[in-house]
């Protein structure tokens, strides 16, 4: 960058040489990749990881990647806490709703 911005080299957009070559055969094939995944994850006719797999990397095309979500130690330590109060809570009207039902049918006797 002799001038403080970009000089030379290929105009943005402008696909590599080899990216043009492999589009060309594909062309003159009448090869279309994207169309072609898309007919194996729409056909029932194939397993269903494979279709699986098609509608994965379909998929990138469309919708933007997600980042992987890091936390800091007190952030992880506070998400544990609150999952295993969560789960706690859980188990408890889990507990409470079969001893309901339990009551209702008459199985439990109040002594």
């Amino acid at each position: 960058m002799a001038l403080g911005r970009k000089t030379g080299g290929r105009v943005a957009g402008t696909p590599n040489r080899e990216t043009g070559e492999v589009n060309d055969i594909l062309e003159s094939l009448g090869c279309n990749p994207i169309e072609g995944m898309a007919r194996i994850a729409t056909n029932r006719r194939y397993p269903a990881h494979l279709r699986g797999r098609m509608f994965a990397e379909l998929a990138q095309y469309v919708y933007p990647r997600r980042k992987a979500l890091e936390l800091a130690g007190s952030q992880s330590l506070d998400l544990n806490v609150q999952f295993a109060a969560m789960l706690e809570a859980r188990r408890k009207a889990r507990e409470a709703r079969e001893q309901a039902e339990a009551q209702s049918a008459g199985v439990l006797r109040n002594d």
